[in-house]
């Protein structure tokens, strides 16, 4: 996941929502599994286990939060050097 805005930071383990104005009790479609400040890219970066997650590669997904509510959008799970030119020259 990467946030749309770019210096929130994702607390692990928050739940993600496709709808952010559904009613209490929200229905979950995954959780954030790890999340950091990448200072290479210079934007958060984040792991979640999203139901259907390749398929909903580049679409915007919410994390609901105390006093806000997180847009991100799905993304691979290679954050930097996605084609591999560092690793293989």
């Amino acid at each position: 996941l990467k946030t749309l805005d770019p210096k929130k930071v994702l607390e692990e383990g928050a739940q993600i929502v496709a709808d952010p104005n559904q009613p209490i009790p929200m229905k979950m479609i995954g959780f954030v599994t790890s999340s950091y400040w990448s200072e290479v890219l210079g934007h958060s970066i984040a792991l979640a286990l999203v139901e259907n997650g390749r398929a909903l590669t580049g679409q915007t997904l919410h994390v609901p939060m105390p006093g806000e509510t997180i847009a991100v959008e799905v993304t691979g799970t290679v954050f930097y050097d996605v084609e591999g030119e560092r690793v293989n020259g």
